[in-house]
């Protein structure tokens, strides 16, 4: 969310170096923050864009980057210094030791993208490639995604079996948490394509677009698939579209697990993936509306993330037995 806010505010570009470690202290004398706009005032954001703007405010948007980065430093210690005790201590399994170390390399990818990202907008055209942006957040997810998975195993693995409750007509209800999955994770990269593009500022009607089911320049470049990636109204329409067909897809799952299941876990996370997801789609319709605030811009990123874990527990839980215990305060603990 710090990330998606960093974003909003245009503070992306406002640190024009990286510096792993020294970059861990800001500028604290005037001097010092003289010297980081001087720095600032020699790309093409502030040339094109923030031409004559104050100190203080390249102070804010300097500082909202800056929180970002820190922050960013921050995980990685508060995972990596306990990490190391439980390791050295002998608690963790094989499998969680990989799954840690996998996390660890993940996350400082996920740092070394970053700047990857920030470079493309240090260039002629001040703005990062919506490419870059979109593969900073998947791993971001990705990364989400292995942290919260593993906590599952850890909480829920004693009482696994191979009991599977099925869904309507037929369909397993694995199988449909697992398709609701995949698409909430193809409709969150679209919203990445959509904050690349700056693809939110167009278009601010809801459901149609300025009176049209699909704009009129959704074919404009050549060859034509590359409309499906760089044209901003198409990939908007994609998202918007995107959306509505995955919360319709997650609201029939939800029925079918409430109508199916027995196991109550599974009926009370698919009423909060529900609920979530219709939460979702309306804090990204009036997103829209509004033309991006910034507050519910980050508030529509975050939530993004928490229907993804929705989506991931019902994943997970699909496929243990419907006589799985209501999760206990003490669970986790009694396991390590």
């Amino acid at each position: 969310m710090v990330g998606g806010a960093t974003r909003l505010t245009h503070s992306g570009l406002s640190i024009v170096e990286w510096k792993p470690i020294t970059g861990v202290i800001p500028p604290l004398t005037q001097a010092q923050w003289w010297e980081a706009f001087q720095s600032y005032q020699k790309f093409p954001e502030y040339q094109l864009v923030n031409q004559g703007m104050s100190i203080s405010d390249f102070k804010f948007i300097y500082l909202m980057e800056y929180g970002h980065r820190l922050l960013g430093r921050l995980i990685g210690l508060w995972f990596g210094l306990p990490l190391l005790f439980f390791w050295r201590q002998g608690y963790l399994s094989a499998l969680l030791k990989k799954r840690a170390v996998l996390a660890l390399l993940l996350g400082l990818a996920q740092g070394f993208l970053g700047w990857y990202m920030v470079k493309s907008g240090l260039v002629k055209n001040p703005m990062v490639s919506p490419y870059r942006l979109t593969a900073h957040l998947g791993l971001a997810l990705g990364l989400f995604g292995l942290l919260f998975w593993t906590a599952l195993e850890i909480i829920y693995s004693p009482f696994q079996n191979s009991s599977r409750p099925t869904g309507n007509c037929g369909i397993p209800i694995r199988q449909l948490s697992l398709f609701s999955t995949l698409f909430v994770i193809i409709t969150m990269l679209y919203g990445g394509l959509v904050a690349g593009l700056k693809a939110g500022w167009i278009y601010n009607t809801f459901p149609l677009m300025e009176g049209q089911l699909i704009p009129n320049e959704w074919n404009f470049y050549k060859p034509l698939w590359i409309n499906f990636l760089e044209n901003a109204a198409l990939v908007q329409w994609i998202h918007r579209w995107l959306a509505m067909g995955t919360v319709g897809l997650i609201l029939y799952t939800c029925w079918s697990i409430v109508v199916h299941s027995t196991q109550m876990n599974l009926r009370i996370g698919a009423f909060i993936f529900a609920c979530t997801a219709l939460l979702q789609l309306t804090l990204g319709i009036f997103t829209l509306l509004y033309q991006v605030p910034v507050a519910l811009g980050t508030l529509h990123q975050g939530t993004a993330v928490i229907v993804l874990g929705c989506a991931l527990y019902l994943l997970y839980l699909s496929k243990e037995a419907k006589n799985l215990p209501n999760f206990r305060l003490g669970t986790a603990t009694e396991l390590v």
